[in-house]
């Protein structure tokens, strides 16, 4: 199993067109990504534009599957442009 944290720090002004982005989103990954386990997206409550998605997948070609599903869908340069900076951290389950 991958889990991954996304970091995002959205540009000012772009809060709520991310927020309703992100539900989209969750929504279709729900539905249309196979291995998807989680896969759910947060604002954080004291600061609008700071947001984290939690992730977890079966395997890496689940990840790379939702990837280019998402990035047809939506454009990779389009998505990105929502942000002032991003982290993406990959964690292994402790066994």
């Amino acid at each position: 199993m991958i889990t991954l944290l996304f970091y995002m720090t959205v540009k000012p002004g772009r809060e709520d067109e991310f927020a309703a982005l992100a539900k989209e989103m969750m929504s279709s990954t729900h539905a249309e990504d196979e291995g998807c386990i989680n896969y759910s997206i947060h604002r954080q409550s004291d600061s609008a534009r700071e947001f984290v998605l939690y992730e977890q997948w079966r395997d890496q070609a689940a990840v790379s599957g939702h990837l280019d599903r998402l990035f047809a869908a939506i454009g990779r340069d389009r998505f990105m442009a929502f942000f002032e900076s991003t982290r993406a951290v990959r964690y292994d389950v402790l066994t």
